[in-house]
């Protein structure tokens, strides 16, 4: 089988793309410092690096041990900067953010790539603004190596700034439900997607691994199909779809068609076929190719037909190796016409997949990494006009969209639909669903009655009713508390929006004295002392050498303005 047909199917596990993916060595004088059991974990960092470099089958033992070593010492820019990378590459990558963000404080200059990823980890976490922060600086450190040489980069990065402002402008829309996962046995520790539900049943693809497996298969996942059926509320055991030879590697489910028809994805055939299956009671049989459909040299992937059976779309990738959505219609006589690639108000520069057509045909659903998707895949609906043209497909929001990759919509019953994403807790891609509201009934509260009042029968004589002295409550002080303000003073002797190199700084600074960073999100600023009175801020500046070094005032720590033109030296 080629291997970029292999990398189709593995399509699901490529969220991002990442640059410079590798382990940062972590210095041994620095991890363990005098503590002989960090000797210990020093080498669990080695046996974690070779983990890594297994891929994604080791990835759990590997993130296990850097958390492990991470108990010992926390504040290793490099080992936090792994740990961030592991989480990014292999697991819930929004949990990489706050492990960018400590590598950041303790050493911000580490390397180029720590800006890109803790702007992905950001964009993962929903933290948009963060992550154009850190994109931009990114993207002048690679302006300041050289615009041509990064050309490539830069495009990269700049799509995944304007995904980030397309998040932003969705985060502000109202939200009328939420979504849930599916809960077992329709959801594993594996990959599970492409839900269809028929009924009672639902059926689904997965690469979990099931008692029979053969060690070969254990090793090397791939995807199978599976059924479940919802009998008073709960689901069922699964069970696994098979041919009369009951073969593991039976073509995938993609799209029901009627009751007794239902159309598969054959991997095996061509480049990648859709082919027409039936069921009896026990087995599933091909009954055709979609020979209407199918091309030699390109993979169809996906596809959905009208409830009638006489329009179909269904995703290619024959148009220059991008996958876009294409349309075909039968003719009285039964004939097929020629596919035709929908245009722009559906097909994006980018790719399109899993594609889904109301019974009508008049709204289609698909997945898809253009338009104004915040990350990923997102997912698209659009519908037809009165003259039966398409609309402008529009992004169907959070929470159904993330920056993962969400896929495979498939509306049901009115207002239920089912879709797969890889925003779990492990990183793989879950079957989710929305999620049910059940109204609370609010009891009405009714008074209790109150029993009628007996009148007085008789009035008490003034002389004998005893008058008590009036008692004038003092009102009790209010101390407010006041903050006392500390003043101090700093000389700055450089900023800039990207961060500077130790080399750097100690090239312009050759003094004593420690030099400290400060990030406010757009600019680096450097100084030197910390001073209780001016004077003492004036004779560091004076003898510092450093050109345009200047002293900025703080009040409790806090910048408050630039003192420029002091000086103990008399000007001449």
């Amino acid at each position: 089988m080629p291997l970029f047909r292999i990398l189709l199917f593995l399509l699901f596990f490529l969220s991002i793309n990442l640059y410079g993916q590798d382990f940062i060595r972590v210095d041994h004088d620095e991890f363990v410092g005098n503590n002989i059991e960090g000797k210990k974990f020093l080498r669990n960092i080695s046996k974690a690096k070779k983990l890594f470099n297994k891929g994604e089958s080791s990835s759990l033992e590997c993130l296990s041990l850097l958390l492990e070593c991470n108990e010992f010492n926390n504040s290793n820019p490099e080992l936090n900067y792994n740990i961030g990378l592991c989480y990014l590459m292999y697991g819930k990558k929004d949990l990489a953010k706050p492990y960018f963000e400590k590598t950041k404080v303790l050493k911000p200059n580490l390397n180029t790539d720590l800006y890109l990823f803790l702007g992905q980890a950001c964009q993962y976490a929903q933290d948009f603004t963060n992550a154009i922060l850190n994109y931009k600086v990114y993207v002048e450190i690679l302006q300041h190596e050289g615009v041509k040489r990064n050309r490539v980069k830069l495009k990269t990065v700049s799509r995944y700034i304007d995904e980030c402002k397309n998040g932003q402008v969705l985060a502000q829309q109202p939200l009328s439900f939420n979504v849930e996962e599916m809960p077992s046995p329709i959801n594993s520790d594996a990959n599970d997607i492409l839900a269809i539900k028929d009924g009672v049943k639902l059926f689904f693809n997965s690469d979990r691994t099931i008692v029979g497996d053969k060690k070969k298969d254990v090793k090397s996942s791939f995807l199978r199909g599976f059924s479940v059926a919802l009998i008073n509320g709960e689901w069922s055991n699964f069970s696994v779809l098979n041919d009369e030879k009951k073969s593991n590697d039976l073509p995938l489910l993609v799209a029901k068609i009627d009751d007794n028809q239902y159309l598969f994805y054959d991997k095996d055939k061509g480049f990648g076929d859709l082919i027409f299956m039936q069921k009896d009671e026990k087995f599933w049989t091909k009954e055709m190719d979609a020979f209407f459909v199918n091309e030699k040299k390109s993979n169809e992937s996906s596809a959905s037909m009208t409830a009638d059976g006489n329009e179909l779309v269904f995703v290619s990738d024959r148009d220059g190796g991008q996958n876009d959505i294409f349309y075909c219609r039968k003719d009285d006589d039964g004939k097929w016409s020629k596919p035709v690639k929908l245009g722009e108000q559906i097909n994006s520069e980018f790719d399109e997949s899993d594609v889904f057509l109301s019974e009508n045909g008049s709204v289609i659903y698909f997945s898809s990494k253009g338009r104004n998707t915040i990350g990923g895949y997102d997912i698209f609906r659009s519908e037809k006009d009165e003259n039966g043209n398409w609309m402008e497909a529009k992004n169907m929001g959070m929470p159904i969209n993330s920056p993962y990759d969400d896929r495979h919509f498939f509306p049901y019953d009115g207002g239920s639909f089912l879709f797969d994403s890889n925003r779990g807790e492990n990183g793989k891609f879950d079957i989710y669903s929305k999620k049910l509201v059940v109204d609370k009934v609010i009891e009405e509260e009714v008074a209790e009655p109150i029993d009628s009042i007996e009148p007085i029968g008789a009035i008490l004589p003034v002389d004998r009713v005893e008058i008590l002295p009036e008692v004038i409550p003092v009102p009790i002080p209010i101390i407010e508390k006041v903050t006392p303000i500390l003043i101090s003073y700093k000389i700055q002797i450089a900023a800039s929006k990207i961060a500077m190199k130790d080399a750097e700084l100690r090239k312009l600074y050759q003094g004593k004295e420690t030099i400290e960073s400060s990030y406010d999100g757009e600019w680096y600023r450097y100084t030197i002392g910390n001073f209780e009175r001016i004077e003492d801020a004036i004779y560091l500046k004076d003898r510092s050498r450093v050109d345009k070094a200047f002293i900025v005032s703080f009040e409790n720590d806090i910048r408050r303005k630039i003192i420029s033109n002091y000086s103990l030296y008399k000007r001449s």
